[in-house]
């Protein structure tokens, strides 16, 4: 792995430059000190991440782009070749096609729920949320204790700091993307 402090310095200069920022505006609108913000531009500090994401939010600035971990080699992925992990008597099949990534925050997956599919997930760490959008067929899905009805092509966003359940009690498979952000 080769070392951002390099990229962290070019793209906040760079960045300062182009919008014409002084030291002191750029420290104002970072929450990061002047002096710091110096020290880090001159590759004379290796910022923590609470820095590094003072330095993103401030200056609206993607936290990826800052540390320099875009990947530019796109891949299309076959989802229908990605290994699944099959849950509830193999009834739920469950494609993990973006794990979960610490700079992204999020891991997306594909979920097929075959006729008589039933799982119940515990709680999530509390400030977890799930996005779900329903593709195909009708969802019946139990956040703690309320119940919704999902047909496609609906979408639902909750809390997941509760059991939440996923069922198909019907005669189709139901297919769902889900997005968990931590």
């Amino acid at each position: 792995m080769t070392d951002p402090s390099s990229n962290i310095s070019t793209v906040l200069k760079k960045n300062r430059f182009e919008r014409g920022l002084t030291l002191e505006e750029t420290a104002k609108l970072t929450g990061v000190s002047k002096a710091m913000i110096g020290q880090i531009e001159r590759g004379e500090s290796n910022p923590t991440i609470s820095t590094l994401w003072k330095i993103s939010a401030g200056l609206r600035i993607a936290f990826s782009d800052l540390i320099g971990t875009h990947d530019e080699n796109y891949e299309a992925i076959k989802i229908d070749q990605l290994k699944p992990v099959y849950e509830s008597d193999n009834k739920m099949i469950l494609y993990d096609v973006f794990p979960f990534d610490p700079l992204s925050g999020f891991e997306y997956f594909y979920i097929k729920l075959l006729p008589g599919a039933k799982h119940t997930s515990p709680p999530h760490f509390n400030s977890t949320e799930e996005y779900l959008v329903v593709t195909s067929g009708t969802l019946v899905l139990t956040v703690a204790d309320q119940e919704f009805i999902l047909k496609a092509p609906e979408a639902l966003k909750f809390k997941a700091n509760v059991p939440h359940t996923y069922s198909n009690p019907y005669d189709d498979v139901v297919v769902l993307q889900s997005i968990i952000k931590y």
